[in-house]
């Protein structure tokens, strides 16, 4: 009789602890987009963080009582703003998706005039770079300023995190977008290992010499920039990698809630 007792008490504390985790996790996710120093998790990784805290809301919804709580009239309001903030969401991912492949075909066009020695169409194609990762952020920080969860303890479960998971989205592309930009551009200093990039876009047209750092001038110069472009395209790719998980879990979490409404 003691262990059914017990039992039946502490049914009702697991959904709780479920969505304090995922509060917690989300909470992390937004410190992390938000986090300047070297430490700070990589863009890849917070959006694969992400993708997973939206996969974890299906079961928030499939928990015992969760789908009556989010299908009854009080709360339809609610759940249907929720899906229609998930549609601006995905979109606002496939943009930054979108970003990402065009800014790696703007880093393979540097390397190919990199290898024919045109210095004007590496800058230009670098410049390209900029400019789309650029579109990108400013319209993900421009989403993040005018999201802001509007719930309280009694809106279901499902519901509040969803919706702080769309609110950290937008803080999670904008930081994705930064970061790919400020490795190809910020750095101005012979120390820095992204020297060569960011020199790169200061030759003037029509130069022959491509030597894009102080200690390495003429061909040096070209492998140091070429090494840089390529680890460069390589770190484009983990964040594609990174937002497609996010935008299939996205995806993922909103079928649950169309089916709530439907089934």
């Amino acid at each position: 009789m003691a262990s059914q007792q017990l039992r039946s008490t502490s049914l009702p504390l697991r959904p709780h602890a479920l969505v304090q985790e995922l509060e917690d996790e989300l909470q992390r996710i937004r410190s992390g987009a938000a986090a300047s120093s070297a430490s700070a998790p990589s863009p890849a990784a917070l959006a694969t963080r992400l993708g997973d805290a939206y996969g974890r809301v299906e079961e928030l919804v499939g928990l015992p009582g969760g789908r009556d709580a989010l299908s009854g009239a009080r709360w339809r309001r609610a759940v249907e703003h929720e899906l229609d903030a998930s549609v601006a969401v995905l979109d606002l991912c496939q943009r930054a998706r979108d970003a990402a492949a065009s800014a790696r075909q703007h880093v393979r066009a540097a390397r190919c005039a990199l290898r024919r020695g045109d210095a004007a169409a590496a800058k230009a194609a670098m410049r390209g770079y900029a400019r789309c990762l650029a579109k990108a952020g400013k319209q993900s920080g421009s989403s993040a300023k005018k999201r802001a969860p509007a719930t309280t303890e009694a809106t279901p479960a499902a519901v509040r995190v969803l919706s702080e998971a769309v609110a950290v989205t937008a803080a999670v592309l904008q930081r994705a977008m930064a970061s790919l930009s400020a490795r190809a551009a910020a750095a101005d200093t012979r120390r820095s290992r992204w020297c060569a990039v960011s020199k790169l876009l200061l030759l003037p047209r029509g130069e022959r010499s491509l030597g894009v750092c102080k200690e390495m001038d003429g061909d040096d110069g070209v492998v140091r920039a070429q090494e840089m472009l390529e680890e460069l395209e390589d770190s484009i790719d983990g964040v594609e990698s990174g937002l497609e998980h996010l935008f299939r879990h996205i995806v993922r979490s909103r079928v649950a809630l169309l089916n709530v409404l439907t089934l």
